[in-house]
């Protein structure tokens, strides 16, 4: 083999490597989705969600950041008295932390990453209560719908549909 016909047969090499490396790198990127921004202001559809929580307005406010999620609920009656607040906060890296009242939380992202399933549980002297919650949002962006069970598998789940307050 000559000297020009090794220099073309490793310059055609060197392309088709590159070639298949830019077109793995760009494979990659297609596949990498971002994850679901949660944040806003939320009101409960009542008609489109479950009886549990028809008899009061509910609103969920949501913070989101890379690295965590605040959900703060607020349920207040029909002349806009709020009468109970609760607020969750997850780490959005999957490890389970404690909060100041000893309860365990977590927050995972389903492997499709559309769906973020959270656990809230608390021991209270070897009786372990808690929920978990799947929030998913709509492709638009303006639905969330919140999947919430007990822990303890005879209770029944709550579908909640909200819209984002605009």
């Amino acid at each position: 083999m000559t000297q020009t016909a090794f220099l073309n047969c490793r310059r055609t090499v060197v392309l088709k490597s590159l070639s298949c490396i830019l077109l793995v790198f760009a494979a990659l990127n297609l596949s990498a989705q971002s994850l679901p921004d949660f944040s806003g202001v939320w009101i409960q559809d009542k008609d489109k969600s479950d009886d549990f929580y028809k008899a009061y307005n509910v609103t969920c406010t949501i913070s989101q950041t890379e690295q965590s999620i605040t959900v703060s609920t607020t349920f207040s009656d029909d002349s806009g008295t709020e009468l109970v607040t609760r607020q969750s906060t997850f780490t959005l890296d999957g490890k389970e932390t404690i909060d100041s009242e000893g309860a365990k939380k977590s927050a995972k992202w389903s492997p499709d990453k559309k769906t973020l399933t959270t656990s809230d549980t608390k021991d209270y002297s070897g009786d372990i209560v808690g929920v978990t919650a799947d929030y998913d949002i709509s492709d638009n962006g303006l639905v969330l719908t919140v999947k919430t069970a007990d822990i303890k598998p005879d209770i029944k789940t709550i579908i909640q549909v909200f819209n984002k307050k605009q």
